[in-house]
């Protein structure tokens, strides 16, 4: 919602009532107006959520794989089973691979994220 915020005040402040373009396409006819004017306004709040939803479900989705795997290594070790030590061992070496896999999803999803902030921007910055 920062974010949104932020390029709405910065785009007013450019643009002044302009702005208000930003809502109604250039082009479109006026008879559509009362259906284009809130799909635009629609679309353009859900920006900030839907940055704010895929990161947040990125990373609570890999800390979750994460706990998962470690809680059932923990279970198979408690056990006291040789099938158990042996699974416990294996759950509990796979969590250094899918820790690295986090790391990369989390690269990606930051680069994601910078380059919808940098597009979401210029749509301010240039008003369609």
């Amino acid at each position: 919602t920062t974010l949104i915020a932020g390029l709405t005040i910065k785009c007013i402040a450019k643009h002044k009532l302009n702005f208000a373009s930003f809502f109604f396409p250039n082009g479109a006819p006026v008879v559509l107006a009362p259906l284009l004017v809130p799909v635009e306004t629609i679309s353009f709040f859900s920006r900030a959520i839907s940055l704010g939803v895929r990161l947040g479900a990125n990373l609570t989705a890999g800390h979750m794989i994460l706990h998962i795997i470690s809680d059932f290594g923990a279970q198979m070790l408690a056990s006291g089973t040789v099938a158990g030590g042996v699974g416990g061992v294996l759950c509990t070496s796979m969590l250094f691979p899918i820790c690295v896999l986090e790391m990369a999803v989390a690269v990606v999803q930051a680069y994601v994220f910078c380059m919808l902030t940098t597009m979401y921007m210029k749509d301010a910055h240039e008003l369609h």
